[in-house]
């Protein structure tokens, strides 16, 4: 029996020979013979945490489990659209909304009616036969036969196939030069127009759309992933907007809008809409999402667009919702010339967070002509109703030339910056 406990003595250091002097004491350890006299049940009770080839097990089992979560290379015979998809954002470092298009893309492809592309036995000549008939059959465009192409590739790639072999030269792809914007009047009738009878949801296509022509962010994706806490508001209604970019792997960027943007009690302002809207319908399922449904649910991307295509559309015929970004580019360049007297592509490339002054240079075209046609600052018209025609224009064009415009602030001077500094500089 008692071998198998401790000799309480067997824990006690070696004592020296003499209280002075004398011989040292063994400083080796406070064990005779090291602790090589213990059983193993001894030594794992006393030195738990050396688990020897224990713990080298254990980390080879996590590892292996994690490789199993996250193969770098999947067997296209039993590989699920979910894994393809985790491929893409773990290995592929594709964003969400991306992911989620091509799956989209893939589910189509797979129930072709003529050419249906098998995924799990993918066929360079399947493939193929399935592009030429798209285009010279079914008419595809260039634009939707690159989306295909791009799903493939995204597949080829969790197989480990080299999309290099899979050779298909894209159709040329005429350059879209056509952009019609609506004008400040119609711009304004997006704010008041009646889009159900419900008050929540009128109020809810109102707000959006005086957002999204002010604003410029990217329709749908930034504002349904803006929340209530990217909206900082101080005691002077002054504050900032933090913007998260979809587009850009979830990049964050801050604007400084206008004070009749942030916080005017008469306009349809962020904090409007957060004191007075939002709380009408949150519940448990709201989380911190800016913007609501009737239901109280956050908006989903595809659900949004097509929501503000519809109710656009109600306004204005040829409306589409990025047809807010556009206008917000054109209208922010007619205000720097009103207000300067030349192009200033660097400031509004800032506002709208264009990663390229290549981008912002493409709208000052566009920015020409309108303001050829219309040679007044947009924004002030637009927050107007004009019921008086053309003597109406023509008197708030004397006041919004000046740089004391009431409105001024809605393009801060103020450079505004991402996590990591000057957004596209």
């Amino acid at each position: 029996m008692l071998e198998n406990h401790i000799n309480p003595q067997d824990l006690v250091p070696h004592a020296s020979n003499s209280e002075v002097g004398g011989e040292s004491r063994d400083r080796k350890g406070v064990f005779k013979d090291g602790g090589r006299c213990l059983h193993e049940e001894q030594k794992k009770e006393l030195f738990p945490h050396k688990g020897g080839e224990e713990m080298g097990g254990l980390e080879y089992e996590l590892k292996k489990q994690y490789q199993l979560e996250n193969p770098i290379k999947l067997d296209p015979k039993t590989a699920t659209f979910e894994q393809v998809a985790a491929h893409a954002r773990r290995w592929q470092r594709l964003s969400d909304s991306t992911i989620k298009h091509r799956l989209r893309s893939a589910r189509r492809m797979s129930k072709h009616p003529v050419y249906p592309i098998d995924f799990n036995n993918p066929s360079y000549e399947q493939f193929i036969a399935y592009m030429n008939y798209r285009e010279d059959v079914e008419g595809a465009s260039g634009y939707a036969l690159k989306n295909d192409l791009n799903t493939m590739i995204m597949f080829l790639r969790a197989y480990h196939i080299d999309p290099r072999k899979w050779f298909y030269k894209l159709p040329i792809m005429p350059i879209n030069k056509k952009r019609i914007l609506p004008f400040p009047e119609t711009v304004n009738k997006f704010f008041h127009h009646k889009y159900s009878n419900d008050r929540y949801e009128n109020a809810l296509y109102q707000y959006l759309h005086f957002h999204n022509f002010f604003i410029g962010w990217r329709v749908p994706s930034e504002p349904c992933a803006m929340t209530i806490n990217d909206v900082n508001i101080d005691e002077e209604g002054r504050g900032s907007l933090t913007i998260t970019e979809t587009k850009k792997h979830r990049t964050k960027r801050t604007i400084l809008p206008g004070k009749f943007i942030l916080s005017s009690p008469t306009y349809k302002s962020f904090k409007n809409w957060i004191d007075k809207w939002r709380p009408k319908v949150e519940n448990q399922y709201s989380g911190d999402a800016l913007y609501l449904q009737p239901s109280g649910k956050p908006f989903t991307v595809r659900f949004l667009g097509r929501k503000l295509s519809e109710t656009g559309k109600q306004v204005w015929k040829p409306f589409q919702p990025y047809d807010s970004r556009h206008w917000c580019a054109v209208a922010l360049l007619i205000k720097t010339k009103i207000e300067t007297g030349r192009w200033d592509e660097r400031r509004v490339q800032r506002y709208l967070g264009h990663e390229r002054v290549d981008t912002t240079m493409s709208y000052i075209r566009y920015a020409e002509e309108y303001y050829y046609q219309y040679p007044v600052d947009w924004f002030a018209h637009a927050l107007k109703s004009h019921k008086n025609g053309r003597v109406k224009h023509e008197h708030l064009q004397c006041k919004c030339c000046t740089k004391t415009s009431r409105f001024s602030g809605l393009l801060n001077k103020f450079s505004p910056y991402d996590e990591y500094g000057l957004v596209g500089i």
